[in-house]
């Protein structure tokens, strides 16, 4: 369950509001690259709320189909608490009591006990998401909302096989997304990938039959990459997946994966043994060992996640010396326990000992935070300054899913903004 404590924010009670605003628009108008956003993370409470009107919805024994069941009695009680329902002030308290219940239940407000705690607010967001209708319009909102922030790049991931309990296949799950995620680059002129999700608790054919669909409905190239998420304590170790990672290099995607956001065990820094001799050679979940060995043997392009790399000095001349890009998200991390506050997340340890790194927000809505306000939230902690988190920022070109061609076009947009707005120290 969840603490009465909020998410640690930094305190800027040190900080002149001229600094801090200054500060913050900086981040504001950086063009900026995005690579771990999950798009079932991005679903506007506003938006649920109108997708609950529609009534498309899980079926009743899918995860978070109770949940819905559930605010909408709460809403319709609060409604005919305040009057008879089919008065204004009536619909009025039912909206309201909607809306607030979807928030509490969409948007983390403090600190977590756990991973597992920190994905349960996915299960709303993903019942709400089976129709066309629903996964094109999260779609093109998500995409607005990163253009408004002046990403100028983006990778978006997602899990197609999630979004089959309302009959959709996997083929017209993905055509959708793409499709809406295409329009939606047009209309902002914003550079936008894709990447599909396996999920750990499903067996390699189960990926690899999603993954063969999947690539079967991407008529246009839009999809760059796989990726492999879910509970780590249950099945923490992305090697059970080497046929997924295969299947995809042979149609040409890349692989990351994500590691490292459970640390098992009991309390807030316990570890927890997977096995003496079995099938995980003793290894910790929280502890850094999964991780070398499965950028070892699987040879990722990239990690999503993967901070824990800086308790291993050898793991990090790995990442280095194989440009394997890790790619953070401070805050989502700090939500599920991993981390006090910002001061305390590794970027500054990782990013000084070469290994790549990038910035996200993992899932805006859910965690409350546009990459812009990830960006403030190190850059107020005082462990990285603004230059180095626009170099952390212009470094991740290098390391997206996509040709030669677009990020040399992202190197010229940004250096060219650089120019006259970067301050160099």
């Amino acid at each position: 369950m969840a603490t009465d404590k909020t998410p640690r924010r930094i305190s800027s009670a040190h900080l002149s509001p001229h600094f801090t605003e200054g500060i913050a628009s900086l981040f504001r108008a950086m063009p900026k690259a995005e690579l771990h956003v999950h798009l079932d993370g991005a679903v506007e409470v506003g938006t649920a709320a109108d997708l609950l009107s529609t009534g498309t919805v899980a079926g009743e024994a899918a995860p978070g189909a109770g949940a819905v069941a559930d605010l909408l009695s709460e809403a319709k009680a609060a409604g005919e608490a305040a009057s008879d329902a089919e008065t204004a002030a009536g619909v009025l308290s039912e909206n309201i009591v909607l809306y607030e219940a979807l928030r509490r239940r969409m948007v983390i407000g403090g600190v977590l006990s756990s991973q597992e705690e920190l994905l349960s607010y996915y299960e709303l967001p993903v019942a709400l998401l089976q129709s066309e209708y629903a996964l094109r319009r999260v779609t093109e909102e998500m995409i607005l909302s990163k253009a408004a922030d002046n990403v100028k790049y983006c990778e978006i991931r997602w899990a197609p096989g999630l979004h089959v309990r309302g009959g959709l296949s996997i083929e017209q799950v993905v055509k959708y997304v793409l499709s809406a995620g295409e329009d939606a680059a047009r209309k902002t002129g914003m550079i936008v990938k894709f990447i599909v999700v396996g999920m750990r608790n499903e067996s390699p054919e189960t990926n690899i039959d999603m993954l063969r669909q999947a690539v079967a409905a991407d008529a246009n190239s839009a999809l760059a990459a796989v990726d492999l998420a879910g509970d780590e304590r249950e099945n923490p170790d992305p090697m059970r997946q080497a046929a997924f990672f295969a299947e995809a290099r042979r149609h040409g995607l890349y692989v990351t994966f994500h590691c490292g956001e459970s640390l098992g065990g009991a309390g807030a820094h316990g570890g927890e043994s997977l096995g003496g001799a079995g099938a995980h050679g003793g290894e910790s979940l929280g502890g850094t060992g999964i991780l070398r060995r499965a950028v070892d043997e699987l040879r990722p392009d990239r990690v999503a996640h993967g901070a824990i790399a800086a308790q291993d000095e050898e793991l990090c001349r790995m990442l280095a010396e194989r440009g394997v890009q890790l790619d953070l998200c401070p805050t989502s991390n700090i939500q599920a326990g991993l981390y006090s506050e910002y001061k305390d997340f590794p970027l500054k340890i990782l990013w000084d000992r070469g290994v790549p790194v990038s910035v996200s927000t993992d899932s805006p809505v859910i965690s409350g935070k546009t990459l812009s306000e990830e960006y403030f939230e190190l850059a107020a902690s005082g462990q990285v300054t603004p230059y180095e988190l626009w170099r952390i920022n212009l470094n991740a070109i290098e390391h997206i899913f996509a040709p030669e061609s677009i990020k040399q076009k992202l190197r010229d947009e940004f250096t060219a903004w650089a120019e006259t707005a970067m301050p160099q120290t």
